[in-house]
């Protein structure tokens, strides 16, 4: 009896140490990895938005209108929460130029925050030329994103190697033996 209860409380550890350790790292890794899949698609629509005409407050409130409108059919998307979030402070009075750099600063990765000071720089300076760097940076970042999935294609197809090399195993396991009985020594 006194056995069980320890195997027992030592599972419940197991159990509370990945709730509390394990879980936040995976969802912080999958947050990470969803945000930026996600900024090339951000790139995109502010870059066909303006060159449709709106001005850069017009499209980011448009793109964040855009989200949430599908946003109950689909699941949470971390980066565009903050581009509603960043909307939100755009109507609420704060200039776009601040919020955009904040919009950066918040999500804390180096694309976004690029992102961000870009946006910032040229709600000070002017529009002028947006568009043709909206497009570079869109471009380099679908680039980024065709090597990420390139590295992960490699790290799965290495990770399938074990269970190749298994089969195999159990292949040659399948042919020899029934060989090696059918021999009379």
């Amino acid at each position: 009896m006194g056995q069980k209860i320890a195997v027992m409380a030592a599972l419940l550890a197991l159990v509370c140490y990945w709730w509390k350790v394990e879980r936040p790292k995976e969802e912080k890794k999958e947050r990470e990895r969803q945000m930026m899949a996600d900024y090339p698609d951000i790139l995109a629509k502010l870059t066909v938005l303006t060159g449709a005409g709106l001005s850069l407050p017009q499209a980011w409130l448009r793109l964040a209108a855009d989200y949430e409108a599908g946003r109950q059919n689909k699941e949470k998307r971390w980066a565009y929460e903050e581009v509603v979030a960043t909307g939100r402070q755009i109507q609420n009075g704060v200039s776009p130029g601040r919020a955009f750099g904040e919009f950066g600063r918040r999500i804390g990765f180096h694309a976004y925050i690029k992102l961000g000071n870009l946006l910032e720089q040229n709600m000070k300076k002017g529009t002028k030329g947006l568009g043709d760097m909206l497009q570079a940076e869109a471009y380099q970042a679908f680039e980024e994103r065709k090597h990420q999935v390139r590295r992960v294609g490699e790290e799965i197809s290495t990770k399938l190697l074990v269970p190749m090399f298994m089969m195999f195993g159990v292949v040659l396991i399948v042919i020899i033996i029934p060989a090696l009985l059918s021999f009379s020594f």
